[in-house]
């Protein structure tokens, strides 16, 4: 996936994550349609279509990127790969520096969490490096995970050892990347996610915010500055996501616009939600 806040009740034993990354597979006419909104474009996003190549294999997606977190979106593909299917979606948070997720991967161990590991590699000048180092909790559908940009991947972008050693959250860290230069729209960040989950999806949902030292209360859990909602069911929807919030850099007057018939978007002052039907 293209890659890119604070928890309650945090401790010096336990690393800050932040939210990094929300994908899902959306329908072929939704994201025909995604990028025909020029609000969307010109105020809203970064707007990118690209192909990843890994070694987890090859995939081509819509990247909405924001200051400090990037949405992505991909249509049904005919395979049984994870993100390829109708309904397929991910949540990703990411650790502020290096040798953090092993810290992480112990904790799961002395919880008896059963997780999946992988090093993600891409191809830079005819040489495989690393690129991030994930734990995982999932399922044929969807994803949980946390990320960690191994010390290759931040050479090859120009860190110094300094910085790669220093914590930092993704705007810090795009802002070295960028040299300092301001964002240029108005995506800041992903403060909401509310979707339909079964039992087994909770059970992996309350296991995730445990790792992340998230804040948990009822049927929803934080880290302050994401808010993960689940509606609990006991049979899963063909597309269990129902909203997504983020957060403005500045007021913006309210905006409403149809994107499909599976998807609008609702913007008021600093506020924007995704809205799927």
């Amino acid at each position: 996936m293209f890659l890119q806040s604070i928890c309650f009740g945090q401790t010096k034993s336990i690393p800050k994550t932040d939210f990094n990354t929300f994908f899902v597979c959306i329908d072929s006419v939704t994201y025909k349609q995604l990028y025909q909104s020029k609000y969307l474009k010109d105020t809203l996003f970064i707007c990118r279509e690209q192909e990843e190549e890994t070694n987890a294999g090859t995939y081509t997606g819509k990247y909405l990127i924001g200051e400090s977190a990037t949405l992505e979106f991909f249509q049904p593909k005919n395979t049984h790969k994870l993100g390829d299917n109708f309904g397929d979606w991910g949540i990703e948070f990411k650790t502020r520096k290096i040798n953090i997720l092993d810290q992480l991967i112990k904790k799961s161990n002395s919880l008896k969490f059963s997780i999946d590991t992988f090093t993600t590699t891409v191809t830079q000048d005819s040489l495989q490096i690393s690129w991030y180092k994930s734990l995982s909790l999932k399922s044929s559908n969807n994803e949980l995970s946390i990320l960690e940009y191994q010390t290759d991947y931040l050479k090859s972008l120009g860190l110094t050892d300094s910085q790669i050693n220093q914590s930092m959250t993704f705007k810090e860290f795009n802002g070295i990347l960028s040299n300092g230069k301001k964002y240029p729209r108005q995506f800041s960040m992903v403060t909401y996610i509310k979707l339909y989950a079964d039992k087994n999806l909770i059970d992996r949902l309350q296991k995730f915010a445990k790792l992340n030292n998230c804040q948990t209360d009822k049927n929803t859990f934080t880290n302050g500055e994401t808010t993960i909602e689940y509606i609990e069911v006991q049979k899963m929807p063909k597309f269990p996501i129902k909203e997504i919030g983020f957060s403005l850099i500045n007021d913006q007057i309210y905006q409403y616009e149809k994107i499909s018939d599976n998807l609008d978007i609702k913007i008021l002052g600093k506020k924007a939600n995704f809205i799927f039907n």
